[in-house]
């Protein structure tokens, strides 16, 4: 916290974590995620990574509210943000924030966008077969990779499906992820809209099964709440599969996904169906491979930006011993 931070810097010490990375000549740390560990150091540049600026965009969320958390992630970013090198973020829109908000120079942030998950595009999918056995599922499901957090609005998906039951069209619904204390509520409306076999809530699934369920599914759908990026777009483009997104997201997918409002169940399970429709399913993964292109070159532009910056360091870093 703010008291040690200010013991240390006063009394000049250098903490055994930092001791370590002066003994391996380290001249530049790189925080691979938000860390409050850059605080600390005292004598080392650091480049820092933000992900994302929710619980300022989505204050109301109990994930970003509850027991400090708010104030905890403040604290954070005020005190590691404008020290930093170099600050590396996924969008042009989060760095613009970033820059507002925190007072950051904006040459010193880098948006560099995400990349599919390694795991998800290596996995070879010969045992398909076997993991849609194993989790009694066939071809054509709604696919939802997401944690069990109230930002990620699985709710709206559930009410969508009863809006589509009541029409007839009784669909299928797939979530993966951990529970993170909302799933105990969501299990209960399943339950009361009469879902149960169609719903499915199959909890963690290790990595070298999730490329299978990618390619079974119908459409990937995603009503979050948080952003402004994130990786299941990436792996329903990969993948070839028509997107299902939050409007108020859509600089990350451009034209490649249906955008939907996360707070109305009919904008949802209209988009839903029309992704049966094959014409409409074939465009948006059509859609989905160019915009992972123009993702890549992205991202290697940023990459470039960050190859020149470093090697800005090295020659600065040359001035001192």
């Amino acid at each position: 916290g703010r008291f040690w931070s200010l013991i240390l810097a006063k009394l000049k010490i250098i903490t055994t974590f930092e001791k370590q990375l002066i003994k391996q000549n380290c001249d530049l740390v790189y925080f691979v995620e938000q860390s409050s560990r850059a605080e600390y150091l005292q004598i080392l540049n650091y480049t820092t990574t933000v992900w994302d600026l929710c619980h300022r965009d989505q204050v109301e969320f109990p994930e970003v509210r509850k027991f400090g958390e708010f104030k905890a992630r403040e604290w954070v970013f005020q005190n590691t943000l404008t020290p930093a090198y170099i600050v590396i973020t996924d969008s042009e829109e989060l760095a613009e924030k970033i820059s507002f908000r925190y007072g950051v120079d904006r040459d010193r942030i880098i948006p560099m966008p995400f990349s599919h998950s390694p795991f998800i595009s290596e996995l070879p999918l010969t045992n398909s077969k076997e993991i849609l056995e194993l989790y009694k599922l066939d071809y054509g499901y709604f696919f939802y990779p997401a944690q069990f957090w109230p930002h990620k609005n699985h709710l709206r998906i559930i009410e969508a499906a009863r809006l589509l039951h009541e029409e007839g069209i009784k669909c299928r619904i797939v979530f993966v992820g951990e529970d993170w204390g909302n799933y105990n509520y969501l299990n209960e409306l399943i339950l009361k809209y009469g879902l149960r076999r169609y719903i499915k809530s199959l909890g963690f699934i290790p990595s070298e099964n999730m490329s299978v369920l990618y390619k079974n599914c119908q459409a990937v759908i995603m009503p979050t709440y948080f952003g402004p990026t994130n990786l299941p777009p990436l792996e329903a483009w990969f993948f070839g599969k028509p997107l299902i997104y939050s409007s108020h997201l859509s600089n990350q997918v451009g034209d490649a996904a249906i955008l939907v409002n996360p707070d109305d169940e009919k904008s949802l399970a209209s988009a839903m169906k029309s992704t049966l429709d094959e014409s409409t399913s074939e465009k948006l993964a059509n859609n989905g491979y160019k915009r992972l292109e123009e993702i890549t070159a992205i991202r290697k532009e940023a990459e470039e930006i960050l190859l020149s910056k470093l090697f800005q360091f090295k020659i600065k870093r040359e001035c001192w011993y």
